[in-house]
Formats: C-alpha cells, sequence, structure tokens
C-alpha cells in the first residue's frame, strides 16, 4: 500500500512543475519574417541568447513549415512586459499558423499584406509606431 501511495505521490509531484510553466499569453505577426509573443514570465537568458540558439531544439515551435531562424530577442513595449520577437523563415498572407512553446497548448496567428499587418500592429499597440 505504501508503494502504490508513493507511486502516485511522486506522479502527482511530476505533473506540478508542467503546470506552473512559462505560456504564451498572446502572438501577433510583425511582418513576413516576425512573429511577435508576449509570456507570461520572462525567458530565460539561455533561451534569448544568440549564441546559444540552436535551430535543431527550438524552444517555439511553429506549423505548415515556418521555423525560428534566430533566437527571440526582448522588446521594451509599454503596457506589455515579456515581449519577444521571433525571426521566422517566412510567412505567407491567409495562412492560419500555429505556434507553441515547449510542446504546450498551441495559439494561431495568421499573416496578413503588409498594410494590414501594420495596421493591426498599431491598433495593438499605438500610432506611435
Amino acid at each position: 500500500m505504501k508503494r502504490e501511495i508513493v507511486m502516485a505521490l511522486a506522479a502527482a509531484l511530476a505533473l506540478v512543475p508542467a503546470a506552473w510553466a512559462n505560456q504564451i499569453e498572446s502572438v501577433i505577426a510583425v511582418d513576413y519574417l516576425t512573429v511577435e509573443v508576449v509570456m507570461e514570465d520572462p525567458l530565460p537568458p539561455e533561451e534569448t541568447d544568440p549564441l546559444r540558439f540552436d535551430p535543431a531544439h527550438p524552444a517555439f515551435t511553429f506549423s505548415d513549415g515556418i521555423e525560428m531562424t534566430g533566437a527571440p530577442a526582448e522588446q521594451d513595449v509599454r503596457g506589455y512586459p515579456n515581449t519577444y520577437r521571433i525571426p521566422v523563415n517566412g510567412l505567407d498572407t491567409d495562412i492560419i499558423y500555429k505556434i507553441s512553446y515547449k510542446g504546450q497548448k498551441a495559439f494561431t496567428f495568421k499573416a496578413y499584406d503588409e498594410t494590414e499587418m501594420t495596421e493591426r500592429y498599431k491598433d495593438r499597440y499605438g500610432s506611435y509606431f
């Protein structure tokens, strides 16, 4: 009986870090080569260090053949802490893409024509951009 309790407790504790893991709060296509994410918490320094970026093991994964081409770069955006720009290999218009952080729940986003992406970005952050 004790063994079963210990095993159940160990299994339950293994799930706790996953529940507290950093998560994507929002995502927007900035342009055809850049995706911006707002995270719940700051990314660890090793994930934003361009010298440590490993394309074989990216923290963010995308659908439809989209891949990270570099490390996420932190952005100083008023009112949006933990904002990062992720360079990608190229977005097409009118495709609904998915992005996931470390295999968690995927978020969707879409790229539009250049004028519309600029307008959506201004709507999000204000016209001073």
